[in-house]
């Protein structure tokens, strides 16, 4: 069974599927519920805690068609026009058969380009859960969706009746009084460090540019990478700038962010896809009733790791 092509074919699709299921499912699902926020304390005195909290115009929907549903559309235009306007002779246009069908070129880099994608930004997100749960950082606008108060219940205390000398003191026992906050809200002002939406961006326009690096190299497309490179990197800092202006995370929560989605990034795409690798591939005639399973041709190009 191993020496069937179509079967080693169908097991890598399988492994492939079920790594990915895996990941998301430990950072999306298994993470939240099994790990608890470490309670970090607060000094009154401490001025970064005490911006207004202002609802953030960026969604998760906007995240989602972000790192998500913008990178395989982009991949799959530059494959669809490599494979449309790349002479023959220069790049091949069929590299697998399954079932007695010939799998097009630009099938099969899709599906390899972004799965390693997929599988960083899986990555990113476990990095991120991780982080958020065990540093247990305060939002900017802690005291103001919290109101915290300590103390016995008959002499409850507060940052407004404590006395400006105790002001700098370390509260590490408090309760939330702001019965306004919904449950969410009051979880997630504990998640500041670093910015998630600042890490799974830039890791995704990070990608975006190697990957424009490294498959739009023809001379007369050096504008246009350019040109789209500079909107990725742009799209990266708006998210930044809108964490930073609507209070929703430090500026050192932003940096680290941007720091883990750039650095993720690089090494997928450098040396997990190997956007930049060119190998020599060895030419093989295709007999007329053969299933043939992998590669044709004699030509340099990445391999993305496959």
């Amino acid at each position: 069974m191993c020496g069937n092509p179509n079967t080693r074919l169908l097991s890598r699709l399988i492994i492939d599927f079920l790594l990915l299921l895996c990941v998301y499912c430990v950072a999306l699902v298994v993470l939240p519920q099994q790990l608890v926020t470490v309670h970090r304390g607060f000094h009154c005195s401490d001025a970064s805690l005490r911006y207004p909290y202002r609802q953030p115009w960026l969604t998760k929907v906007h995240l989602t068609m972000a790192v998500v549903a913008l990178p395989a559309a982009f991949i799959l235009v530059v494959e669809l026009l490599r494979a449309a306007f790349v002479p023959s002779s220069a790049e091949l246009k069929q590299r697998f058969v399954f079932v007695g069908t010939r799998i097009p070129s630009f099938i099969s880099e899709c599906y390899k380009i972004i799965g390693v994608y997929l599988f960083g930004l899986g990555l990113a997100l476990l990095v991120i859960r991780v982080t958020k749960f065990s540093t247990g950082r305060l939002r900017p606008y802690f005291f103001d969706v919290c109101q915290p108060s300590w103390g016995e219940a008959e002499a409850k205390e507060s940052c407004e009746l404590l006395s400006p000398r105790n002001a700098s003191r370390y509260i590490d026992d408090y309760s939330c009084t702001e019965f306004a906050a919904s449950l969410e809200l009051l979880a997630l002002v504990r998640h500041s460090f670093p910015s998630g939406f600042v890490a799974t961006t830039s890791y995704a326009m990070c990608f975006l540019v190697y990957y424009a690096q490294a498959r739009l190299f023809a001379p007369w497309l050096r504008v246009l990478r350019s040109t789209l490179q500079l909107a990725c990197g742009a799209m990266a800092m708006l998210v930044c700038l809108e964490r930073i202006s609507t209070y929703q995370n430090h500026l050192s929560d932003v940096a680290a962010g941007l720091a883990l989605g750039v650095l993720l990034a690089s090494f997928m795409a450098v040396f997990v896809a190997h956007l930049f690798r060119q190998v020599r591939v060895k030419r093989r005639q295709w007999p007329r009733n053969e299933q043939i399973y992998g590669y044709a041709g004699y030509y340099n190009r990445a391999t993305y790791g496959y």
